[in-house]
């Protein structure tokens, strides 16, 4: 019996002005999946992450999630279904501490898959060497706690898949590695994370299936062996596709 599909665009299509940031994409992601979703700059992941999320509308097309059409859907609804979102600039609250931001998105007790949930929450916890009862005001955090703390964040809600925006970007490689080895850990416990980023050591190190994106449109997709080897997907990060 086939795996379950958790995330699906249909078709889906995003302009801004005369230029076509996405085109006719058609993506799935089954439970349990770790995705990476990787291209050269303007390529589109931004804004089909962006969609994904709810942050911005598609012109056409659908955004399934767990089978339910969410095209419409604000943001803060997609996260009620059980969806946690990570972005590109941290959204941590930082004039709060490490103690109440980590309280804000916290799951019910007694809510579906608090089980698992609560065990990946205190895994990362732990991972990342954050203190739920820190008092510390978040904006006195170094940028690699903030970017953990932000995925901590997401976790207390105990979430059923995660779409994480370039959760590497700006930190070093020991840092980076802590994080891959979290990602990964968390997916083996069943969660479906998908994952924009430009770091390819790290899409090496965690990924399971890898899409392309390029000019809008889905180039390839594949394993991490299939990707890295493609003469085509070299070429379009060397700018002679």
């Amino acid at each position: 019996m086939e795996t379950p599909i958790i995330l699906e665009t249909c078709s889906l299509n995003k302009r801004f002005g005369g230029v076509t940031a996405a085109e006719n994409i058609n993506f799935k992601v089954r439970v349990g999946e770790l995705r990476c979703m990787i291209g050269p700059n303007g390529a589109g992941k931004s804004t089909l992450f962006s969609m994904l999320c709810g942050i911005q509308g598609a012109d056409s097309g659908q955004i399934f999630i767990a089978g339910r059409e969410v095209t419409r859907m604000q943001a803060f609804r997609r996260v009620k279904l059980g969806v946690g979102l990570t972005f590109q600039t941290n959204r941590a609250f930082h004039e709060l501490s490490v103690r109440e931001n980590l309280a804000i998105p916290r799951a019910p007790v007694k809510s579906a898959g608090s089980e698992a949930g609560a065990a990946r929450f205190a895994y990362a916890l732990e991972v990342f060497g954050l203190d739920p009862k820190d008092e510390t005001r978040a904006a006195e955090l170094s940028h690699n706690q903030l970017q953990w703390l932000e995925i901590a964040m997401v976790l207390a809600a105990h979430p059923i898949l995660v779409l994480l925006d370039e959760p590497t970007a700006g930190l070093a490689s020991d840092e980076t590695s802590r994080t891959a080895a979290v990602l990964k850990h968390l997916n083996s416990t069943g969660l479906t994370i998908v994952v924009v980023e430009h770091d390819m050591a790290f899409v090496k190190e965690v990924a399971q299936t890898v899409t392309v994106l390029h000019q809008g449109q889905i180039f390839a997709e594949g394993t991490v062996a299939e990707i890295t080897s493609s003469e085509q997907v070299k070429s379009i990060y060397l700018g002679r596709a």
